[in-house]
């Protein structure tokens, strides 16, 4: 299987396809389909969210920032554009709802807040060939099992519009997304080593990796179980991101989604171990009041 792309067409879709937020009409009727009992259930999800889509603006702009070529660097660019709007939107959502107040904004766990941390001070320390491993795993997820589950549960027809738009958009993502594991997948695998070795040497790297984003998607479990999204759908969307890289001969090389795979086993084989002692980990860590050395 190859991922083949053409990324000036690509370029021209994501210009054409941008919306905005203004566009929706938050106060259109509907909002009285989630009752009071099933927005308390969704208020942790939508918090998660909303900070992965804050998170993933801010891996694209530092992609777009380590990318040379001119159309690839917008290509990133509109994505992080998109990623912020998607947060957003999720956030007007949230608010429609009254899970969160006119001018709050949901409060990350201590593992999105190590992960921010981290990325806001060295994003951009860390190649776009170990993104390309990570970011298709997300979007998979995303897309496959987290936002189609609220297209079927949430009967307020202005969060479908929202998420109709969310889906449009995250379907140019993965396609980018594949298409990139393989092409970094198709270089010197010696130099994608070293490019993840670089980035896992850099202790802030290290930091948002063990203490954010790993232990992340362990925390992330008991909201997702809370709004009826069984694990069974979250782990098939595992299972298709390895299907997915594997089917490539270049994208199965490459050396981060190769570590990256083997994390997706694990988890799917319900051996979960690891993040649950880096979320305990994380726990002391803010219960102590550690952070990041300025």
């Amino acid at each position: 299987m190859r991922f083949d792309l053409d990324l000036d067409a690509m370029l021209a879709k994501c210009e054409r396809l941008q919306w905005s937020v203004t566009q929706v009409d938050w106060d259109a009727p509907g909002r009285d389909a989630v009752r009071p009992e099933q927005a308390h259930a969704l208020a942790g999800f939508m918090a998660d969210l909303y900070w992965i889509e804050s998170i993933a603006a801010v891996v694209f702009r530092a992609m777009a920032g380590r990318t040379r070529e001119a159309t690839l660097r917008s290509i990133f660019e509109s994505f992080a554009i998109d990623e912020q709007r998607h947060a957003d939107a999720e956030l007007l959502l949230m608010r429609r709802w009254g899970i969160s107040a006119r001018n709050e904004v949901p409060a990350p766990n201590p593992n999105v807040r190590n992960l921010m941390r981290a990325l806001e001070r060295a994003a951009d320390k860390v190649h776009p060939a170990v993104y390309s491993a990570i970011i298709p795993f997300t979007e998979l997820v995303l897309d496959g099992a987290l936002v189609k589950h609220l297209e079927v549960t949430v009967k307020d027809p202005v969060c479908a519009h929202v998420f109709r738009r969310i889906n449009a958009d995250e379907a140019r993502h993965l396609a980018v997304d594949f298409y990139m594991l393989e092409r970094f997948g198709g270089e010197d695998p010696r130099r994608t080593r070293r490019a993840a070795a670089r980035a896992l040497m850099h202790p802030v790297i290290l930091y948002g990796l063990l203490l954010g984003y790993l232990p992340m998607l362990t925390r992330a479990r008991p909201n997702l179980l809370r709004i009826g999204l069984g694990e069974d759908k979250v782990f098939a969307c595992i299972r298709r991101y390895i299907a997915l890289g594997d089917e490539s001969p270049q994208a199965a090389r490459h050396p981060a989604y190769a570590s990256f795979r083997e994390l997706s086993r694990r988890t799917v084989a319900g051996r979960s171990e690891p993040g649950e002692w880096l979320m305990r980990i994380s726990d002391v860590f803010d219960s102590l009041n550690l952070r990041l050395a300025s």
